[in-house]
């Protein structure tokens, strides 16, 4: 498909993503910027549902702040995250995380794309899930395994590379318009559009979709 097609494809998903999941949000749950790196780094080959019921009793209770965890120490951080699918690599990430943050950044997490991927385990997803949901930035696409699937299967993309995908969905999705089409397409991916047994028949997109039905 011409990159002119891809488009104008875009600006219909767009408006009918739009229509269907107006208030689509993050499913981790967090009330700052660092509850939110922190959980993105763990919920890497884990479930949101998983992290969300081992992290959200421990930032009330225990670690409420990066110098929090640090104190805490390695140990006894992994002790508590033991259930979170490889928790002692996910462990050295976190506590690496907290040094940086409050050694470089006294204490506040990173805003840019370049000094957050710099932090251990945080890579351009994690990055973007952050910048789009704590700090306002809309120009991010968050290619996860929801927007890689349905973005295939709707002709949008042809790559396989999450940065080839990242470059090639910001050249037909406007800026503004990049990461509400995140969310708003990973729900798509979530509830109809899933990897076995695709709800083509109930899908909103059905009539544009090049793989539907098939």
């Amino acid at each position: 498909m011409k990159k002119s097609d891809k488009k104008k494809l875009s600006g219909e998903i767009i408006k009918r993503l739009a229509k269907e999941y107006p208030d689509a949000k993050c499913h981790l749950d967090f009330n700052s910027p660092f509850e939110l790196i922190v959980s993105t780094v763990l919920a890497a080959q884990c479930t949101d549902i998983r992290v969300n019921m081992v992290m959200v009793p421990l930032y009330k209770i225990k670690y409420k702040s990066p110098k929090n965890i640090i104190k805490d120490g390695e140990d006894n951080f992994r002790e508590n995250i033991k259930s979170i699918n490889f928790f002692n690599n996910k462990a050295k990430a976190v506590l690496s995380i907290c040094k940086t943050v409050v050694d470089k950044y006294n204490g506040q997490i990173p805003q840019t794309m370049d000094e957050l991927t710099s932090l251990a385990g945080v890579g351009r997803k994690s990055a973007s899930v952050v910048m789009g949901n704590c700090f306002g930035k809309n120009d991010v696409i968050i290619v996860d395994t929801h927007l890689k699937r349905v973005a295939t299967r709707l002709g949008l993309i042809e790559n396989e590379n999450p940065e080839k995908i990242e470059i090639e969905l910001k050249g037909i999705i406007p800026d503004n318009e990049q990461f509400h089409f995140s969310m708003r397409i990973g729900e798509l991916g979530r509830q109809i559009c899933k990897a076995k047994k695709p709800d083509c028949e109930g899908c909103f997109m059905n009539d544009i979709c090049v793989s539907a039905f098939k």
